[in-house]
């Protein structure tokens, strides 16, 4: 069973549950058939072999590339590198035959902030998911003058979002960035303008220095890695070497997958990690909604990629999984944006990456919380038990909610176990994906270890201590 079986499994619980899938016969939508080759891009989430987009990877018969040097030894894989990996996989696991690793930017950083650094100007966004060697200090162990390598995915802003940090040894000034080439000029002078995603809004005027060259069959939408000796001088770069790499992620009619921050478009098209993702009625939405799709959300998207490279997919899945309700307690601001509040008992971490609204959509800051009650999106800390939000929303409605990767679940006892949370479902109403009604037998079959489901209370006497008395339960997701 390949990747394309992560469709299939929702199509077969839609069938389980005697409802029909969301889908129609358009080829979008579609899994394509059993033993395609398949392609997974992606974060390293875990090591023992590696995991990455929720499977783990069996590595024994993989050649492992790192930063184009094949045959490197599996210790070199770290967590929170973006890696591309091919081979046979479903669900769960998988066996890879080759492992691709690439860095995004390395350089000195000559800045540092609550929330970034600059690596040679080029500004890279940190936050509570990011990996470092010392994850104990975090960015208090790296500093302005050191030079760092940055694994990381691009943003729309122009910017670098980083997934893991590391140290390098020596001082010198080179700089290194990739990139998709547009606007070339082949000369003699040769010059392009460089850009981290195809439709990013900021940009670098690169030049060539003396005795450099543009590499053969480098093209408008060329993914290239551009080197200094230098770091840039406001947005323009001397490059003392151009290197065409690799950007695409598969073959034509490949199964792929593809996990990174959309950096354009709306729910019908839209770039993730340089990669047009098309979608239609047969597509199914995990962990949110069609309209939950607007740039600078993270989603993995699956389907099958065509002639141009695009990818149809079968599904696409919000990053963001987590959803809390309640009127926030215990607000602690260290500026408008970053601090820590409680809901449910849950603490939540805030940021400059923190989308804050009121319920007209007006911005807000962490001083107008704790009046009423508040909707929170995000994901799970690194902790393993905080949460980290992406968007905190202003709401009226004061039903307590709950939505999280099951841990543990008892269908004799009718209890889910959501972030800590124990929920009891013995008066609630039982919903599948489609959100129609099921029973509790055939929703509890449904659910196992890292299902996500959201859990809802009568009224806000509904949460008491560590226990949600629920109104309805919904599956929400896969993991």
């Amino acid at each position: 069973m390949t990747a394309i079986a992560r469709s299939s499994r929702i199509l077969a619980l839609a069938a389980a549950l005697s409802l029909a899938a969301c889908g129609d016969s358009s080829p979008t939508g579609t899994p394509p058939p059993t033993g395609a080759p398949a392609v997974s891009k992606g974060i390293v989430s875990a090591k023992g072999s590696i995991t990455v987009n929720g499977v783990r990877f069996d590595l024994s018969q993989a050649n492992v590339r790192i930063e184009d040097n094949p045959n490197r030894p599996e210790s070199e894989l770290k967590v929170g590198m973006v890696v591309k990996v091919k081979g046979t996989f479903d669900d769960r696991n998988g066996t890879a035959s080759e492992v691709e690793a690439e860095d995004a930017v390395r350089g000195k950083i000559t800045a540092e902030t609550l929330g970034s650094i600059d690596v040679g100007g080029h500004r890279v966004e940190v936050d509570d998911s990011t990996e470092f060697e010392d994850n104990l200090l975090r960015l208090g162990s790296v500093a302005p003058g050191d030079r760092v390598k940055v694994h990381g995915l691009p943003m729309a802003s122009g910017a670098t979002r980083a997934t893991r940090i590391e140290r390098e040894a020596g001082s010198s000034d080179d700089f290194e960035i990739k990139g998709f080439v547009s606007g070339l000029v082949a000369g003699p002078p040769a010059a392009f303008t460089l850009k981290v995603t195809p439709d990013a809004a900021g940009s670098y005027a690169v030049t060539l220095a003396g005795g450099a060259a543009l590499p053969a069959g480098v093209a408008n939408g060329s993914y290239v890695e551009v080197r200094s000796l230098a770091p840039p001088a406001g947005n323009a770069i001397t490059a003392s070497a151009v290197e065409l790499e690799d950007a695409k992620l598969g073959e034509a009619g490949s199964e792929a997958e593809v996990e990174g921050i959309v950096t354009s478009g709306g729910s019908a098209s839209f770039v993730v990690a340089g990669v047009t993702v098309v979608t239609g009625a047969g597509t199914v939405w995990d962990n949110g909604l069609p309209s939950d799709l607007v740039p600078g959300v993270k989603v993995e998207a699956e389907g099958s990629l065509d002639s141009q490279g695009a990818l149809s997919a079968h599904k696409v899945s919000f990053r963001s999984n987590v959803r809390l309700q309640e009127t926030p307690a215990n607000v602690v601001a260290v500026d408008p944006h970053n601090g820590t509040f409680q809901m449910l008992g849950i603490t939540v971490h805030t940021s400059d990456h923190t989308e804050f609204k009121d319920s007209s959509g007006n911005p807000i800051t962490l001083a107008s919380l704790g009046a009423g009650p508040a909707l929170v999106r995000g994901t799970l800390h690194r902790n393993g038990t905080d949460v980290v939000a992406t968007r905190v929303e202003l709401t009226s409605d004061d039903r307590p909610i709950v939505q999280g990767p099951v841990s543990s679940a008892s269908a004799a006892g009718m209890t889910l176990s959501i972030l800590g949370i124990t929920v009891n479902a013995a008066a609630a109403e039982f919903r599948n994906q489609q959100d129609a009604p099921v029973s509790s037998d055939a929703f509890f079959s449904a659910v196992q270890a890292g299902t996500v489901v959201k859990a809802r209370g009568k009224d806000a006497a509904a949460f008491s201590g560590s226990t949600l008395a629920a109104k309805e339960v919904e599956l929400e997701g896969s993991r």
